[in-house]
């Protein structure tokens, strides 16, 4: 079984060159040229942050110890691209694909998912009503904050891109740190090895699963950060300029505060551990 607290779970790099010098890995830092060996051989992921750059030969030995190398915004707050995964170790995915096969246990892993959320073991269910239950409970959060807050809300209302510059400021700020939690929850689903793609609440999208988890620190983390962002500025909830920028660094500096990341690992693998113990 593949365990990441073997390892280093994760070693952020930024504004700064990694090659290979002497057989090592080693970060050298763009500013003084100090060198730092990255310890490849105890590291699951390596996050390559704004201004680093990777050479050849330092993905090759990546490859070679098993190194999931994964490019990313500041502290992972977006996920960009990434590279292989763990693969030399699967035991993750297969245990996520046995959950998601199987009509049994991908509901227990639903059920595990909305008792983590909820606080209540929502039994004799099917997915549909659970997910009926979830919007219910969903809208009235985004009122309750919205009233704490003392920010004007008329629901919530998607539209990607904001193309004509409609969306109201509450709205904006949630697209946006929803945006930054699917980034970091998807840079730890590729350290893992598991499928972003086989979700067992979502379906039928390429980050399915990325969406599930997700939604576990929407109520705690997620939603707060978006409505207190807007409530700073006490305005009329109409969008300003600069909103997007200060949800995104708030979203940065509290992920990185709280280890979200760390969290995020235990408890990918936990939930789906739950599907085989139905």
């Amino acid at each position: 079984m593949l365990q990441v607290r073997h390892r280093l779970s994760f070693f952020y790099v930024e504004r700064g060159t990694l090659a290979v010098i002497d057989g090592c890995l080693v970060l050298t830092d763009s500013d003084d040229r100090t060198q730092y060996e990255v310890p490849a051989r105890a590291t699951t992921t390596i996050m390559v942050g704004p201004g680093a750059s990777v050479t050849t030969d330092a993905m090759r030995l990546a490859g070679r110890y098993g190194l999931n190398l994964v490019w990313v915004g500041e502290y992972g707050v977006r996920c960009y691209s990434a590279g292989r995964n763990w693969s030399e170790n699967t035991a993750w995915l297969e245990q996520q694909v046995r959950a998601y096969a199987d009509p049994e246990r991908s509901l227990a892993v639903a059920l595990e998912m909305y008792y983590r959320r909820f606080g209540a073991r929502l039994e004799r269910r099917t997915l549909d009503e659970l997910r009926g239950m979830e919007g219910a409970r969903v809208r009235e959060f985004y009122r309750l904050q919205a009233a704490n807050h003392e920010i004007p809300w008329r629901g919530r209302s998607y539209v990607p891109g904001n193309p004509d510059g409609a969306t109201d400021a509450a709205n904006l700020a949630l697209n946006v740190i929803n945006t930054c939690l699917y980034g970091l929850v998807e840079t730890a689903c590729h350290a893992t090895g598991m499928s972003p793609a086989l979700g067992f609440i979502h379906r039928g999208k390429a980050v399915s699963f990325v969406l599930d988890i997700a939604d576990l620190y929407k109520f705690e983390h997620a939603i707060p950060i978006a409505f207190g962002v807007v409530a700073r500025h006490k305005g009329d909830g109409t969008a300003w300029s600069g909103l997007e920028s200060e949800v995104r660094r708030t979203a940065r500096d509290h992920f990185r505060r709280t280890k979200l990341l760390d969290r995020v690992v235990d408890d990918m693998t936990s939930v789906v551990d739950a599907g085989h113990h139905p």
